[in-house]
């Protein structure tokens, strides 16, 4: 039962040689309905196998599918392969034949074409189709497929005319409870269970499952947050969930969140799901290397690690909870007051910190106080009082991720 719930939708759907059905909203402004299928993974090509030449043994026929692939395009250099679909069309197949090298894309591919009721869910510009039982979480856009849209005008809706058909565009929240029942079949907006963002790489969509382009070996760190009420397991299952042993990641209490730290692949994909144990929810985690990301922006540090960077007279330093040097003796003789701007926080807006000095014994403070903050500026006055008055070392929490500590020597002034 365990192993079954840890396979993923996704999983799923590629044993089932099903095509992944999405619309989205061009940069002009209109409406497109595009199929994505799995490229090949380097794992699954043997070391004496060349890819290039079993690609070129490789035929592809299609039916509803207005640009179909060519064979290079399932290279693992590729993140995934993209199918531009006749949203006209009443179903859709891609046949993909070749060498049982390759059995993880051959065979016979399929979805149907658009139906009312259809649920799309995730951003404006990528959104899945779900089934018509798919929980909607709130803060995600929903398109639905409908015969007969709101004739008069709602506030929080756009309705697009598409092809054939209706779709209706909007957020889920709570105000629209009323309008999914109606429109949707009785769909509802529910919490989903958890949460799933990538924290680093910094400005990522949190609600996509589009493969995240970053320089190969990047650090990435997730940041996973159960409902306020539970503190469920969540792990890390591979996918397909076979390809490697599963993570279990540390729990931290009912709402709090817990991360799991990675990197992105120095050669093609590596897809993972976060997985809340002993049920059917994931999220999908999709990492590729690219030289020339587009998510990353390299003159944003910031965006791309996490961490305290502080200077004594010498020179500067940057502290990582996940990697590198996580702690800085102070040399004797530092003077406090520098830290006014010598001591700055990097990485992602309004995480939470949880400040602790430790104070030296018969310090007139202490023997120790903590403080939970968002902002290391916020405190930087009052952390210059500690180490006036005989703190010999502040620790810095990550919530969660990791600790980073700095030590002042006291009684050597």
């Amino acid at each position: 039962m365990i192993q079954d719930l840890r396979t993923s939708d996704i999983e799923e759907d590629e044993r089932q040689r099903s095509i992944r059905t999405y619309l989205g909203q061009r940069y002009d402004g209109g409406i497109e309905l595009f199929g994505i299928v799995p490229s090949l993974d380097w794992d699954q090509i043997q070391e004496d196998e060349d890819v290039d030449t079993l690609l070129e043994k490789v035929e592809i026929e299609a039916e509803g599918i207005t640009h179909p692939p060519v064979p290079s395009n399932f290279h693992p250099s590729e993140a995934e392969v993209t199918l531009d679909l006749d949203p006209t069309a009443n179903s859709y197949e891609l046949q993909i034949t070749g060498p049982d090298a390759l059995g993880s894309i051959t065979g016979t591919w399929t979805t149907s074409g658009l139906q009312h009721g259809n649920l799309f869910v995730g951003d404006e510009t990528r959104a899945q189709r779900y089934n018509s039982d798919h929980q909607v979480r709130k803060d995600m856009w929903v398109y639905l497929v409908s015969k007969n849209p709101p004739k008069s005008e709602v506030s929080f809706v756009d309705v697009y005319d598409f092809a054939d058909v209706s779709l209706v565009g909007f957020r889920a929240s709570e105000k629209t409870e009323p309008f999914l029942d109606r429109y949707g079949g009785g769909l509802s907006t529910e919490n989903y269970g958890f949460d799933a963002d990538v924290v680093l790489p910094a400005h990522t969509n949190p609600t996509v499952e589009a493969p995240l382009y970053a320089p190969p070996e990047e650090p990435v760190l997730v940041g996973v947050t159960p409902s306020e009420e539970v503190d469920p397991i969540f792990e890390v299952v591979s996918i397909p969930k076979d390809a490697n042993e599963t993570v279990e990641i540390d729990r931290t209490g009912a709402g709090n969140p817990r991360y799991y730290t990675t990197e992105v692949p120095s050669d093609g994909s590596r897809r993972v799901s976060i997985h809340q144990r002993n049920s059917d929810r994931h999220r999908l985690i999709h990492l590729h290397p690219s030289e020339e990301s587009t998510i990353i922006d390299a003159t944003e540090p910031e965006s791309r690690r996490i961490g305290i960077e502080i200077q004594d007279e010498e020179h500067r330093e940057f502290l990582s909870p996940i990697e590198g040097p996580s702690s800085k003796r102070m040399p004797v003789g530092f003077n406090p007051h520098l830290l006014h701007t010598n001591l700055e926080y990097v990485g992602p807006e309004d995480l939470e910190l949880e400040v602790i000095a430790t104070f030296a014994e018969g310090a007139s403070l202490g023997p120790t106080i903590s403080r939970d903050v968002t902002a290391i500026s916020d405190i930087i006055s009052e952390v210059v009082h500690w180490v006036e008055s005989g703190c010999n070392e502040l620790e810095i929490r990550f919530n969660g991720i990791g600790t980073i500590s700095i030590c002042f020597p006291q009684g050597e002034q």
